[in-house]
């Protein structure tokens, strides 16, 4: 799908109309109102949160692309065809973006959630079960050190050690 390592930064973001979902997959592009830029915002996929106007397939994130490009605009250069809207003079983030892709299965919400941005991993995207499982990416270089170093390992304090342990009598070198 992507090539790109597991901890590739990803953002998951809302695609508020069906028209933003034009855009994103016939022009190639998805805005974010400079103002309300998320943490992630620099990620190098971003997938997309469908709400409920998209019937049979809402609420759930159904595909991801890469993103070739972030640059500022103004709302009215992005959408010309509006240029009286109160926002029309506003910063905004445009992605340009590569082709939607489909992610190897739809990723519902099993409750409803008001979700605008969430920063997760590639990795995360692609395992997830739940959209609340895009919270929290697993931090593979923590699982990497606790399962290399510490399988079937009990962690205990010095003070816990010293209570465990018998008493060191130390034992003169014959050398």
């Amino acid at each position: 799908m992507f090539e790109h390592p597991p901890s590739t930064p990803a953002l998951v973001a809302i695609l508020p109309r069906r028209a933003d979902l034009a855009l994103a997959r016939d022009a190639g592009w998805y805005r974010i109102p400079l103002r309300r830029t998320p943490t992630g915002a620099g990620a190098a996929i971003l997938a997309f949160y469908l709400p409920a106007c998209f019937g049979p397939m809402r609420w759930s994130v159904r595909w991801a692309a890469e993103v070739r490009g972030i640059r500022t605009c103004t709302r009215a250069e992005l959408l010309p065809g509006q240029p009286r809207h109160p926002r029309a003079a506003e910063l905004y983030l445009r992605y340009d973006i590569g082709p939607l892709l489909p992610l190897p299965a739809p990723i519902p919400s099993a409750r409803l959630r008001r979700i605008s941005f969430i920063p997760t991993t590639l990795g995360q995207l692609l395992r997830a079960a739940d959209v609340r499982e895009l919270w929290h990416p697993e931090d593979a270089a923590a699982a990497e050190v606790w399962g290399a170093g510490l399988a079937g390992r009990s962690i205990h304090t010095a003070q816990e050690k010293e209570k465990s342990s018998p008493p060191h009598h130390a034992t003169p070198s014959l050398r």
